[in-house]
């Protein structure tokens, strides 16, 4: 006895692999440095969140940054969370990422989110950016690193807010997450995705 289409299209959507809530198609364009697809969002055994740090190869702001990235990444890293850069100009080729990586020591999983679905899900303007999402899929905080940049150009000696780390903490704890976006001031992506 024939299935109608209804029952047909029923038996397709529950054969479908569930996702941590984020689209299946999401890898599409997100390529490692040898150019396979990753997902930097798909939580391997033991996450608990995926940092993701907006960053290029030429912005000043961004590689200010690389100790401070670094350093959470190691202290955050026996608590689950896993660090990566991604970077999302086209311009920043393979061999330009492994030369700025080496350069600013950042020995951090990396992905090139060549048709921008990182930024497009993360809704990032500029580099450096985080976004912080959990295991589950739901995004925990997006915004700045910390507030040692009051503007473009201005700067602070030292931060007096640390965003990314109290949500890190946050999370490491098992404390309450209140989603939130704070402001990032860096080199505008508009500026360099054509």
């Amino acid at each position: 006895m024939p299935l109608s289409a209804g029952v047909l299209l029923l038996i397709a959507l529950l054969a479908m692999p569930a996702t941590a809530g984020h689209q299946p198609d999401l890898a599409a364009g997100m390529l490692d440095l040898d150019g396979r697809p990753v997902d930097p969002l798909t939580p391997s055994a033991g996450d608990r969140a995926a940092v993701l740090v907006f960053v290029t190869t030429d912005c000043p702001i961004s590689n200010r940054y690389a100790p401070e990235v670094k350093r959470l990444a190691r202290e955050y890293a026996d608590a689950g969370v896993r660090t990566w850069l991604v970077y999302p100009v086209p311009g920043d080729t393979p061999e330009k990422i492994k030369a700025h990586a080496a350069a600013f020591d950042l020995d951090l999983p990396i992905v090139r989110d060549t048709a921008r679905a990182l930024v497009n899900r993360t809704g990032v303007t500029v580099t450096p950016e985080v976004a912080v999402y959990t295991a589950e899929g739901e995004m925990a905080y997006r915004g700045r690193i910390d507030d040692r940049y009051v503007a473009f150009g201005v700067d602070r000696p030292r931060p007096t807010t640390r965003d990314l780390e109290e949500s890190l903490a946050a999370i490491a704890h098992g404390g309450p997450i209140t989603p939130r976006t704070t402001r990032a001031i860096g080199c505008f992506l508009a500026d360099l995705l054509p």
